[in-house]
């Protein structure tokens, strides 16, 4: 997907910060306030911050094959996105993932491991019943 979202804004800008040194130099208490803008400990952000501005494209990818837009989940809930996205890039099973994204994308075997699966399947189910539209 061509848009940034904020997640991935933020993310692009954070890593050239890490990159730089900069995130360690910020107090933990502004880093703390940064964290809790995205609902997120500082803990999860540093972690978040050392896969870089691209860790969430797989779930871009699976939104694509399951037909859901990131517009579709703004219409459900403006949040949803980003609590997904910063699921989807503090995963560890993107080798998982990738692989069935490129050989078996409509194989519900993702949903095993996935921990996105529900909310995906339930912005499905949104769409479906034209509530996001």
């Amino acid at each position: 997907m061509s848009t940034h979202t904020a997640v991935e804004a933020f993310l692009a800008r954070i890593s050239n910060w890490w990159a730089r040194n900069k995130l360690a130099s910020i107090d933990q208490k502004e880093l703390g306030r940064i964290a809790g803008e995205f609902g997120m400990t500082t803990a999860d952000l540093l972690s978040l911050v050392e896969r870089g501005p691209d860790a969430a494209h797989l779930l871009y990818e699976r939104m694509r094959v399951l037909g859901v837009s990131q517009e579709d989940v703004g219409r459900a809930a403006h949040v949803i996105m980003r609590d997904l996205e910063r699921t989807c890039a503090c995963c560890n099973d993107k080798g998982v993932c990738e692989k069935d994204l490129v050989q078996h994308p409509d194989d519900p075997v993702w949903k095993s491991y996935c921990p996105n699966a529900v909310t995906l399947e339930s912005l499905v189910k949104l769409k479906e019943h034209g509530t996001t539209s």
